[in-house]
């Protein structure tokens, strides 16, 4: 259907005119439209069709507006200046009001500042103060002999086993990658998995039944993870039972921790040899299996040394009982640190020590066209890297064995010294200390190896060497630190149950001896000497016949253990793990 359009008479307006042209069609053209003449031609006839009118009203018209014109003209003028003033005033206003708040925001900013800047320097002076108390703190009361003896007796009993096992790491990967992990890559993963489960048999079968011998009942075992005296400890089973309960529960449940990360280290350890002969990658399937023959030495080696010298003792030879709890916590965080510290140094000690453009992977070298070193040349680069990862581990170790002393000498008010012996005893500690660090430095090594596998994965092997050597540190550190503190309270328990057996059996064996002689002197002397002889080692108190001068507990030093106690096991001294770069 169509519409047509309907003419309608009469005019309309069809533009209205603007500053440039008509709204409608737009801007004024050049030259006139036929739309423009359409409407001109209109406007004429309309005007001159009211020419009769126009003259008489022109007068009046423009009378009219002239007057419209001035009035309005007038009105504009009067609003634009009350406009104008009242903008001025509003302006001012504004402006003071802005000004005035800028000033109150800036000296409440300024003041909020200096408020702010005093109480941060503040706190950073006391922050600083207590850590300057915390790091001198040991080095007081004449201690500069001891911490001079810590770091012999640690260049001896740790500087020598790390340099003996970073050599038998460095060598035995180069010897085990091309002749078994290459050739007989299931004979180097099975092989892996034996050794996995010696080291978990050790743990169940070995360590785990010394700790339980305790005479006592688990009593000894307690007292040396907490390092809690037998008067505290017989004043917490009488008026804390609960507490002490706890306790007793915590020491089996941490034994078996210590188990549970040796078994967690051999999962890991046999997946990533799996997974290294199946991915094809023998260099991981060798390098697993060596890091297990170096840690095996190196708990064999420390501990005998630990067991044959000692270079520190207690001051005052005040019987010690182990580092606390809380203690042994501050350590941990020492320890975290300073491992971090050093595996930082190490590595840019050892870039520096080699030739330029050479590199080092655990126990992989490479010369700067990235080839594998060998021979000659990979034995005298490897002395070099195990010599600068022996004397950082020591630096580590000093400070602890420092730290762990300290708190053992001064929670019974005693202090330490500078005192070489060689006690040549208490070599039992090779099966459980060394057991126990196995599986500290196994978990260690294998969390920090399975995440440097899934970095490598992500990365695809683009991280620059220091970012490497930062996520690689990080991590060994993490990991010794977070299990810091329940190996080294084992080993705590351990070498106090250690003492509490010895004196046990020094006892049985005075008793033994003296039977004869006693039974010739008659039935009532006998029994007095038995009796005498039976309590002369009770808990945690140093016997005349094995009390040795004050060591640390917690296992470094060495010296036999004596009655279950703080002689015997303070005569033991700390033991840590030392960071396995």
């Amino acid at each position: 259907m169509s519409h047509s359009i309907q003419q309608v008479p009469g005019q309309f307006q069809m533009t209205r005119p603007g500053s440039r042209g008509d709204e409608e069609s737009g801007p004024r053209p050049d030259h006139s439209s036929g739309r423009a003449a359409r409407a001109a031609a209109s406007a004429g006839k309309f005007f001159s069709g009211l020419a009769e009118g126009s003259s008489a009203l022109v007068g009046q018209g423009s009378t009219a507006a002239w007057n419209g014109i001035k009035y309005g003209g007038n009105a504009a003028w009067g609003s634009t200046k009350t406009v104008g003033s009242a903008t001025w005033s509003g302006v001012k206003t504004g402006g003071n009001l802005a000004l005035t708040g800028a000033r109150i925001a800036g000296n409440a900013g300024l003041k909020g500042a200096k408020s702010a800047g005093t109480t941060g320097w503040n706190d950073t002076k006391s922050s600083a103060v207590a850590l300057g108390k915390f790091t001198l703190a040991p080095l007081q009361n004449k201690a500069w002999g001891a911490l001079g003896g810590h770091a012999l007796q640690q260049m001896i009993t740790c500087g020598l086993p790390t340099m003996m096992r970073e050599e038998a790491f460095i060598e035995a990967y180069n010897m085990l990658l091309p002749h078994l992990a290459e050739k007989h890559p299931a004979a180097a993963v099975g092989l892996q998995a034996a050794v996995s489960l010696a080291n978990i048999a050790a743990q169940i079968h070995i360590r785990e039944p010394r700790l339980a011998r305790d005479p006592q009942h688990n009593q000894v075992a307690v007292r040396g993870q907490f390092g809690l005296s037998p008067e505290g400890a017989e004043v917490m089973r009488r008026d804390k039972p609960a507490e002490w309960n706890r306790l007793s529960a915590q020491t089996q449940t941490d034994s078996k921790r210590v188990t549970g990360q040796q078994i967690a280290a051999e999962l890991m350890n046999v997946g990533m040899s799996l997974a290294g002969a199946l991915t094809g990658n023998p260099g991981l399937t060798a390098r697993v299996l060596s890091t297990q023959l170096r840690n095996v030495i190196y708990a064999g080696t420390r501990e005998s040394l630990q067991a044959t010298g000692s270079m520190v003792a207690s001051r005052d030879g005040k019987a010690s009982y182990g580092v606390s709890d809380d203690n042994m916590s501050t350590n941990g965080a020492w320890y975290t640190l300073n491992t971090l510290a050093m595996g930082m140094l190490q590595d840019g000690l050892i870039q520096k020590a080699l030739p330029k453009g050479y590199t080092v992977s655990g126990p992989e070298i490479r010369d700067a066209a990235g080839k594998p070193l060998s021979g000659k040349a990979l034995h005298e680069m490897g002395a070099i890297v195990s010599a600068l990862r022996a004397a950082c581990n020591t630096v580590i170790e000093t400070g602890d064995a420092f730290l762990g002393k300290h708190y053992d000498a001064k929670q019974v008010g005693d202090g330490q010294k500078l005192s070489p012996s060689l006690p040549m005893k208490d070599y039992g500690r090779l099966l459980d200390h060394s057991i126990a660090r196995l599986s500290w430095n196994n978990f260690a090594n294998g969390s920090t190896l399975a995440s440097q596998q899934i970095m490598a994965a992500l990365t695809k092997g683009k991280v620059s060497p220091l970012l490497s050597s930062l996520f690689n540190n990080a991590g060994t550190a993490a990991a010794f630190g977070l299990t810091y503190k329940v190996v080294n309270q084992i080993y705590q328990a351990h070498s106090k149950v250690r003492g509490a057996v010895a004196a046990e059996s020094q006892a049985s064996a005075t008793t033994s001896s003296q039977a004869p002689l006693t039974a010739s002197a008659g039935a009532t002397n006998t029994g007095n000497q038995n009796a005498a002889t039976l309590t002369a080692a009770p808990g945690d108190q140093p016997t005349g016949a094995l009390a040795s001068s004050g060591q640390n507990p917690t296992g470094n030093s060495s010296a036999v253990a004596t009655g279950g106690g703080s002689s015997s096991a303070t005569a033991q001294q700390r033991m840590t793990g030392g960071s396995d770069s």
